[in-house]
Parts: structure tokens; sequence; C-alpha cells
């Protein structure tokens, strides 16, 4: 066989997205690769195999996981070839057809073990990568060595989600297989053409359960006790003072650089305890003494951090002393010092059995809103088997995540409520009212109103289709499973609840998780879905503790309508629920507040819509809040000139008061004031105009943040790095009337916005170690200074540098540029830091994805 049938046709008509891929795939296809990224859901599958189709070479498609090699199988066969499995359709690699499907983990088996031959010689002319975003490391390079053993075929790569988060060197190795992105389809565009369904995500806040938090506190007792022995340690504070960053600050300016909290939590310990060795070294760095921030935990945490591990100085008695008496309270991990949460509260907090509490109060709720409607999944990282009673009352207490607690949890307390389930890769469970077809079931020795079947290799895809398919009648309406058989590639269309019980912050696996629930359903047109994330915060942690903070990762890439304003866009800000720390009154009405929303589930739709035509594609944006953004220098200019008119206007009056000198002229009293006042305004003209200037430049927060982009923008088209013709309404600014601003570039590739976008990020941002500062400094009142960095991009070259400077200055106002790699200019960075660490708690701007 050396081409495809000709009555092999896809039956069903192309989406919008499909078509216009369709009708451009010649010129996609110049390069050797087409690049696809959809969101789960969008008909990747169905385009994958019309591309392979119109292509019309013997064809290798490799999938991750065995359902997914399924899946492409039955595709083909159910909806190109009338539901007949061809005899050239293959998944034996031993016996490879003209369409050959496969999983990554077999062919890299293969080849690990040298029998790669007889498939090479199949001559295969197309690879369709299924999920590429799997494809890193040993997979990688397997796929690769099979790219070049076939003489380089036409590569289609298709993902829901790019490996976004890899390392520069990662993200070449895969584009160097997939090609770069042809056509990234958004999913606001595909909810707007009724390809998925509207969708709104919901936090349900949880505390540590009693048990958890008397080991928090217990811990952080034994801490407070260790931090006020070292308070009062006179050797301690000797050792500081003789300290060479202390005793010898300006010989070890390097040093410092690269460290500059350590150092920070020094001087203040220092000035703490009443010792003088801190105040010489402040000058060098200019921080002012009233400056210097509060010791906390988390600054000495950065300090013994750094003395016990960083700087060498393992082998001194103090540093000694010092870690066995922290090692005693276990507050050393892995050569980090841990003072307020240590890695195994971290996990407890991840872990927490509270979130078990969650999960019933959420499927409540949905039961409530849903009714007989309902069709939810709560996605676990672990199965617990052990968990499951083994005879009538050997029920034991529920303490962690799993899907077995959580259908033990369901069963006991709202088990006349729902019908819940299990599936995993090794057990399932049902109710006995729904298992007459199920071969192997056998009751639950505590509850025979529930059977289990065993599942392995050879019955997993059955049962996987069979409690599918019961789950969309309904005779089950919770079912409880592992991410990793149902967290990717699971088909289940009429999900309309999700809760994502696991612990993955990652964007790819939270991404593909968050998929089960936005699939179109064709039996339910009205189809909205509610997507749950569980979250145990820290209320005594300023950032909320680990849990939080891996929520916040993962919402930066989820992309979802906002909770208060219409808007489509990642990032947690969508759901307007503050920032931590967060009490106990915030956590009781954040959960209320999301119980409501939940409850007007018959809004999402319109609120969906609005939303989308409000704009036409994702663009990549900055968000920051007010005091992030750099203000011009107005008092220099208007008080100078305010001193000329007071200067001149005294001389004259000076001049009308002296009366023997009015004696010998004939200028009337009071003249010669106003003729001072006007020559002061003739001089003072050019400061009152520069100041002017700027005010009508930056009249406004926004206004400075536009301006301020602008200015890199035009130094980074000067530079070479965009190439798009400049435009004069290339920026956007908006306002979201609490605080924050976002902004935006309108012209340009992907990889051009996405560049810019880095360089906004890092100009207003933290500063590292760039090799460029800008530097502003109000040179007559309130010695005020502000110091930004030069984006590494611009920074690279004195010459492109220079060209952000001569942007800046005219846009924002007088400035110098600082080369920090001399040792001045290393002395200016290291007062930078410092100042930056020393200045109340600013966030850094936030990168997120905008519907525009």
């Amino acid at each position: 066989m050396e081409k495809f049938p000709v009555a092999m046709k896809f039956c069903h008509p192309w989406r919008s997205y499909q078509e216009e891929v369709l009708s451009e795939l010649d010129q996609h296809l110049d390069n050797g690769h087409l690049h696809l990224v959809a969101p789960p859901g969008s008909g990747k599958t169905v385009l994958g195999l019309e591309v392979m189709r119109r292509i019309g070479r013997r064809t290798l498609i490799v999938a991750p996981t065995i359902a997914l090699r399924e899946q492409w199988a039955d595709r083909l066969t159910e909806l190109f070839l009338e539901g007949v499995r061809p005899d050239w359709l293959s998944s034996d690699l031993s016996s490879p057809a003209f369409v050959t499907v496969t999983t990554y983990q077999s062919l890299h088996a293969l080849f690990k073990s040298g029998g790669e031959g007889p498939l090479l010689s199949k001559g295969f002319g197309t690879i369709v990568l299924d999920e590429a975003h799997h494809l890193r490391t040993s997979w990688w390079k397997t796929m690769m060595d099979i790219k070049e053993g076939l003489g380089n075929p036409a590569v289609v790569a298709l993902t829901a989600t790019p490996p976004y988060d890899e390392s520069p060197a990662g993200w070449q190795r895969y584009v160097s297989l997939c090609g770069t992105i042809d056509l990234e389809i958004p999913v606001a565009s595909l909810v707007k053409a009724g390809d998925l369904c509207p969708h709104q995500d919901y936090i349900r806040f949880t505390v540590p359960s009693a048990e958890e938090l008397s080991e928090i506190l217990a811990f952080r007792e034994r801490t407070d006790e260790f931090l006020d022995e070292l308070r009062e340690d006179g050797e301690f504070i000797r050792y500081l003072e003789q300290h060479r960053w202390i005793a010898q600050t300006d010989a070890h300016v390097e040093e410092i650089l690269g460290m500059p909290g350590v150092f920070s939590a020094m001087l203040m310990i220092l000035k703490e305890s009443g010792s003088e060795a801190y105040r010489e070294a402040l000058p060098l760095i200019g921080m002012p003494e009233e400056t210097m921030p509060a010791l906390d935990r988390s600054w000495m945490e950065e300090l013994l951090t750094g003395l016990l591990f960083r700087l060498g100085d393992e082998e001194k008695e103090t540093v000694k002393r010092l870690r066995k008496g922290l090692s005693r309270i276990g507050a050393i991990h892995r050569r980090s010092v841990y003072l307020t949460s240590t890695p195994a509260i971290s996990r407890a907090l991840v872990q927490s059995q509270s979130k078990l509490k969650a999960v019933a109060e959420t499927v409540r709720l949905e039961k409530a809103v849903l009714g007989d409607r309902l069709r939810m999944v709560i996605l676990t990282d672990y199965i617990r088997a052990d968990d499951m009673p083994s005879a009538p009352g050997d029920e034991k207490p529920l303490t962690r995540i799993g899907a077995v607690p959580v259908f033990e949890m369901l069963r006991r307390k709202l088990g006349d409520q729902v019908k819940p389930a299990i599936l995993t890769g090794s057990i399932a469970v049902v109710p006995a009212s729904a298992a007459s077809r199920l071969e192997g079931a056998v009751p639950l020795p505590h509850d025979p109103s529930f059977v289990r079947i065993p599942v392995n290799d050879a019955n997993r895809q059955g049962m996987v289709a069979a409690l599918t398919a019961l789950l969309e009648k309904g005779e089950i309406d919770v079912l409880t499973g592992t991410a990793a058989l149902l967290g990717e590639g699971w088909d289940a269309p009429c999900v309309n609840s999700l809760i994502m019980a696991s612990y993955v912050g990652s964007y790819m696996l939270s991404n593909q998780m968050r998929g089960r629930a936005i699939r179109r359903n064709p039996a339910d047109r009205d189809k909205t879905a509610s997507i749950w994330h569980l979250v145990t915060v820290d209320r005594d942690a300023k950032d909320g503790g680990d849990d939080w903070q891996s929520l916040v990762r993962r919402f930066r890439s989820l992309a979802g309508s906002g909770s208060e304003r219409n808007v489509i866009e990642t990032g947690i800000g969508r759901l307007a629920v503050g920032e931590p720390p967060f009490s106990m009154e915030e956590i009781d009405r954040l959960n209320t507040e999301m119980e409501c929303r939940v409850r007007s589930r018959e809004s999402l739709r319109e609120r969906w819509m609005r939303a989308v035509d409000s704009g036409s594609r994702m663009v990549e944006e900055v968000v920051l809040p007010r005091r992030s953004v750099p203000r011009p220098f107005y008092l220099d200019n208007t008080l100078k000139g305010l001193l000329y008119v007071a200067g001149f206007t005294a001389a004259g009056a000076a001049w009308d008061a002296g009366g023997w000198i009015r004696q010998l002229t004939d200028t009337p009293f009071g003249e010669s004031t106003l003729w001072g006042g006007l020559a002061g305004l003739a001089v003072a003209a050019p400061s009152f105009w520069r100041a002017g200037r700027l005010y009508l430049r930056h009249p406004s927060v926004e206004s400075s943040l536009k301006e301020i982009a602008e200015a890199l923008y035009a130094a980074m088209h000067r530079s070479g790095m965009l190439a798009e013709p400049i435009e004069e309404d290339a920026i956007r600014v908006t306002d979201d009337g609490q605080g924050y601003y976002t902004c935006w570039l309108t012209v340009g590739t992907t990889h051009e916005k996405t560049r810019f976008m880095n360089a906004l990020a890092e100009l207003l941002g933290p500063i590292g170690n760039p090799r460029y500062l800008i530097v502003r400094r109000s040179r007559r009142f309130g010695k005020r200074t502000d110091i930004h960095v030069v984006p590494e991009e611009l920074g690279r070259k004195k010459e492109t540098a220079k060209l952000f400077l001569e942007e800046w200055k005219k846009r924002v106002g007088r400035c110098e540029l600082i080369y920090t790699r001399t040792p001045e200019g290393r002395k200016q960075l290291l007062e930078a830091r410092m100042r930056a660490l020393s200045a109340e708690f600013v966030p850094e701007p936030e990168r997120i994805s905008g519907w525009r």
C-alpha cells in the first residue's frame, strides 16, 4: 500500500480553527513541520489524522500512553473509515503497517534494545507527535534518532501545553524536533465558537487540622527559643563584628553582591544587639539607618543559611555550635535553615487531611446546585489502597488525600446523596446497582452496596470505557480517579465539575487535568463546568505557605474568565481573592464568596460571552501595582523655577525697601519688586517648561507606565530586536481601578512580543546582576534616588544600552548610565540591591496572558 484509500474522509464538519489550519497547510509545512498548540478537547486528534491523510505518506503516530494510542486508532476507524478497522493500521512495533500507532515508551525501549532497524526500514514519511510536551531528555533523543534515521520526514507536533517552563536549552531541544509553533489556539476563541464550554475556576480554602497545627506551633516554639538565646549570645555577636564582611566591607563588595540578603541580616542583628559595628558599613552601601527593615524569621533564615552553608566558614567553632543547635530542633534540611516551615511541614500542608473535608463540602455544594445533572470527577495523585476497610467495622480514620480515602469519605458522609465510584490503574469500585455488566465484580466486605473490580493491563482500557459510560448515564455521578490514568487523554464530555485534589503545580499537568471538564458535550449544548482547586494556607506565613505558592504557579498559565470583571486572562488575580497572609475571617469570607459564585452558575455563559466579545486574541502582558511604576521628578524643575522667581522678587523688594536708594532714582516704590519677579519668571521659564512637559507626558501613573514602555519599545526597535515598523500606538496600558496596571505590546510576532514583555518585566522587577543600571537622582530636594535595570537584551552591548538611555531621557527625564563591572559600578549595584532589600515590600511585576 502506497497511499490512503480515496474513500477515507472525515465524517463531520470542521471547526473554524481546523479549517484555517488546513487551508494554510502547505505554508505551514514549508519547513517540514506543523506545530499546533490547542487546549484539550479542541479536536487536535482528528486534525492530526486529516493532516496525515493530506500528506499521504506512510505514517508513524506516537502518543504518551496506551489509552491515547488506542484513542488514535479508534478515531481513525470511527471518524474516517465508517467504523471498519483496516489491515493497514497497526499498534504492534514488531509488525508495522502503513499507519503504525505506538507510545513514546515503546519506541524508547525498542531503541535501547537495538531493534529499531526493521521499523526504520519501513520508510515512514510522516511522524505525528501527540502531546509533544512529553518529549524531554531520553524520549526526545529517541525521537530525534528516529527523525534522522528516516531522513527528516514531515513532523506534525500536537500539544495543549508546550513546555514554556523549560530552560532555554530545553526549549531549543523541543523546537529542534517539533519546529517553531505555527498556530496557538486560545481557549477563549474556542469557547466563543462553541467548541469548548464556558467554565469557571474556584478555590476551596482550608487551614491545617488541629493535629497538623499542633506540630507547626511546636516547631515554631522551638525556633523562638533558639532565636531568643541567639540574640543574647555574646560570642555570636562578636563573631559577626569580626566577620570579614563587617570588619573589611570595602574589600569584599564582590562577595557581598552574591548574597546581599545575608549581609543585610548581619547588619540588622548587630543593630538590634546594640553593637556599633554595623554603622561603618552603611555609608558604603548607601543605606540610611532609618530604612533598615525589622529583623524577622525570614531574615534570620537568610543569615543562618549563609553562615552555615554559603560563606565557606563551616569549620569555625561558632558556626559548628550553631549548626548543632539548629539540627537539634529540626531546623536544617539539605543545607538550608528553616525557622517558619520545614519541607516536612510544607508537605503536611499540601497533603492536609483538612482537604478531605473540603472535598466533601464541595461535592455537597455541587450536588445541591446541579442535582441529577451532576457529573463530577475528582483527580488525586495516589490510590492509598490500604485505606480501604477489609471487613465490617474496620473503618480507619481518614487522614490523607487519595482515591480510596476520598471515596470512603463520600461513602460515609454523602452515600445517600451521591453515587460515588473509583477508577485507577489497579482498582475500580462502583455501586452494585451499576455493576451488572462488569466482569469480576466482588462486593466490598464492609459495604455490599458497592463492588470492587481488579484492574490490570488486560482490562484497563475496557474498564475506563465502561465506567465512562456509567458516568454519562448517571449511574455514577462522582468518579474519583488518579491523575495518571484520567488526567490526560481521557475523553468524557459529560464531566461538568472537577475537583483537582492533586498536588501538582506545574502548568502542563494542571492544564491537562483541567481539560477533562471543559470539553463541549453534544448531548448538553448548555453545559458549563466548574473547576475546583484545594489549598491549605499557612496563616502565619507572609507568602501564604508552600501550598498557596504552588496554586499561584498553577494559575500563571491557566486562562479563564474573571470573577468580578469581564476579562479572560491567566493568573490567580482574576479570581479576586486578595493576597496573603489570610486571617481565619478572610478564609471563611472567601469560601462563602466561592459558594455564592458557583450558585450563580446560570450567568456563567453570559459572562463568558461578554468577555470574549471584548477581544480577539491572547496577548502577553505585564501587570504591576501603582507603587511599582517609576514616576518622573517634577519637583526638581518646579521648585528650581520657584526659587528663581522668589530670589529675583526678593531682590526687587530689597531695592524698593532701601529708602536711600529710592532717593537717588525716580523708580516708584514697588516697581522694582515687579521687575524682579518678571526677571525671575524669565530665568525660571526653562525649569517650568521642563516640569510642564514632564507633567503633560506623565499626568497619571498609567501614562508614566506607557512612556517607560515606549522608551523600551523604541530602544529595542532601534537596536534591531523588533522587526515590525514602529507604530505610534503600539503600547497599551489599562487601569483596573484597584491600583493595578496592565501593559502590553500590540504589534509584532509572538516571539517579539514575548521578548519585549520579558524585557519590561526585567526593567520593572527586582534588581539582579545586570551589566548596566539607569540611575535617577533628585539633585536638590528630598535626595530621592531611583535605580532601574537596563534589560539584558539591551545591556549586552554598550551601544544598545546607550540607545535605551537616550530614549529614557527623552520620555522619562534625566538619568545616568552606570556600568556595573567596574569597582565603582559594583558599589552602585550593591547600593541598589541593598535599597531594594530594605524597601517596603512591593509585589513583582506579574506576567500574564490576556484576551484583548
